[in-house]
């Protein structure tokens, strides 16, 4: 299972993304993009975008992700430790986990039923 809190998990997920509304040269776009590990002109391609609804969710949740993640490792390096402030985001990037695992379930049952 991919971790969204991390820039490479959140990667992969961007680049399934490919296949949910991008044209072919926005596709290949984002696998150069994904290639050179650039999640940021990942994000700024499939923001200018046009996706699915089901994808467009992915995208936003995504995004607070990474947010939520960097906020995560920035206070991780600090000294010292600031405890507290790192156990105030960990309620909110279980809650952005949940929806994410909620939206590729529910992705999951939408092509089973195909």
């Amino acid at each position: 299972m991919l971790d969204i809190r991390y820039r490479i998990d959140r990667m992969k997920v961007l680049q399934a993304l490919r296949e949910s509304g991008l044209t072919e040269t926005q596709a290949q776009q984002l696998d150069e993009l994904c290639q050179a590990r650039d999640e940021d002109g990942m994000l700024a391609l499939l923001e200018g975008a046009t996706l699915t609804p089901l994808a467009r969710k992915t995208f936003e949740i995504l995004r607070q992700a990474r947010l939520v993640g960097e906020r995560l490792t920035e206070l991780s390096r600090t000294i010292p430790l600031p405890h507290e402030k790192i156990q105030e985001l960990y309620p909110q990037m279980r809650d952005i986990k949940l929806e994410y695992e909620r939206l590729t379930t529910e992705a999951d049952r939408a092509m089973t039923r195909v």
